[in-house]
């Protein structure tokens, strides 16, 4: 659904009114629980609601996964259940939204954008998705299965590393992580293709290239958009110091801040670079051009004299009824003489083109 249709969708809505603004790419809302301590662990998928609530407690930490953004009457019902403000149901389903982080009374908000290179469309896939922080839960809104949350997964199953001793901040920490390491694989794959088109550039340059470096300059855009606003949220999450992180794992929100930053970096980079790959066509374009207009100019400057020794002997006076002669007409060896005459012309321009560096 385009922006524009969206804002059509929602004009003359109340604040807070619910609209899902994606595509449904689920058939139904999938809800999965991690509940864990540095003991313990139970994972399972809920199939009501309700269910959620009585897990809560102050001994283990509830992760709480939502696949699919299409039901908002289930979506409701979790709202309700955790009193969440419902300005923020909105933005969970307005998957347009770009990143941010609000902080509330007895939880954290956050949206960041999970992404992937589709080589085969040379294109970009956005995933929205959700985090809301509490005390001792994290709620995760995704619009699809399929993540890089896997490798989190498996360590909490795993029960490896701090990640089943710490609280849900880290958590969060973790798989924010995981999406922002992402980028950087993103990145690299657009390096090699951004190495392509130089070489491209370099070699003979056609319209299709410059064709494909518009459009990727408009996936450049895209991640740019999905990026840069993520990394202002980290930074306020530091800069405020939220209460429900804990001090001691500010250390690994400023590491994950400096990733950010340098994708961010990178990102200015390549955008850079497009626009110089870009201007490098169009100055090797306007180069071509001019070595055409070149030869055109060369040529028409040869022809000049000759076109004037033509257009004197291609008048045909005829000596019977004009009183001025013109020898050459009657002349046996005129014709070649003439040709000669002309060749002669045009080698002497050559030579004075070439003496000159012109040619």
């Amino acid at each position: 659904m385009s922006r524009l249709n969206i804002a059509r969708k929602k004009r003359g809505m109340s604040p807070g009114s619910l609209v899902f603004t994606g595509e449904q790419k689920v058939d139904k809302i999938k809800i999965d629980i991690f509940q864990y301590n540095q003991t313990t662990l139970i994972e399972k998928r809920v199939d009501s609601v309700d269910e959620l609530k009585a897990l809560l407690n102050s001994q283990t930490v509830l992760w709480i996964n939502i696949c699919g953004l299409h039901d908002v009457d289930r979506l409701e019902k979790i709202r309700d259940m955790f009193n969440i403000n419902p300005l923020i149901l909105e933005d969970i389903l307005n998957v347009t939204h770009s990143p941010k982080i609000e902080e509330y009374e007895d939880y954290l908000f956050l949206i960041c954008k999970s992404l992937d290179y589709e080589n085969e469309n040379k294109k970009i896939s956005v995933e929205h998705v959700s985090f809301i922080l509490g005390k001792n839960y994290l709620i995760t809104f995704q619009e699809t299965e399929g993540d890089e949350f896997d490798l989190i997964r498996e360590r909490l199953r795993g029960g490896k590393g701090r990640i089943r001793k710490l609280g849900a901040d880290y958590l969060m920490y973790r798989l924010l992580d995981s999406i922002v390491d992402n980028y950087s694989v993103i990145l690299l794959q657009l390096d090699e293709i951004m190495e392509n088109f130089e070489d491209v550039l370099l070699d003979k340059p056609s319209q299709d290239t410059i064709e494909e470096i518009y459009h990727f300059r408009k996936e450049i855009n895209r991640l740019r958009r999905s990026i840069v606003p993520l990394k202002e949220a980290i930074y306020s999450m530091i800069k405020d110091i939220q209460p429900l992180i804990h001090k001691s794992n500010l250390i690994f929100i400023k590491d994950l801040e400096d990733h950010i930053k340098n994708a961010v970096d990178t990102v200015e980079s390549y955008k850079e670079q497009v626009n110089s790959m870009i201007e490098i066509y169009r100055s090797s374009t306007q180069l071509k051009l001019n070595e055409i207009l070149k030869v055109l100019t060369m040529i028409s400057t040869i022809f000049i004299p000759l076109t004037f020794i033509v257009g004197i002997y291609g008048m045909n006076f005829n000596y019977d009824v004009s009183p001025y002669n013109m020898p050459e007409l009657n002349w046996y060896f005129g014709y070649p003489a003439v040709l000669g005459f002309m060749l002669l012309v045009a080698v002497i321009l050559l030579i004075i083109f070439r003496r000159k560096r012109w040619i």
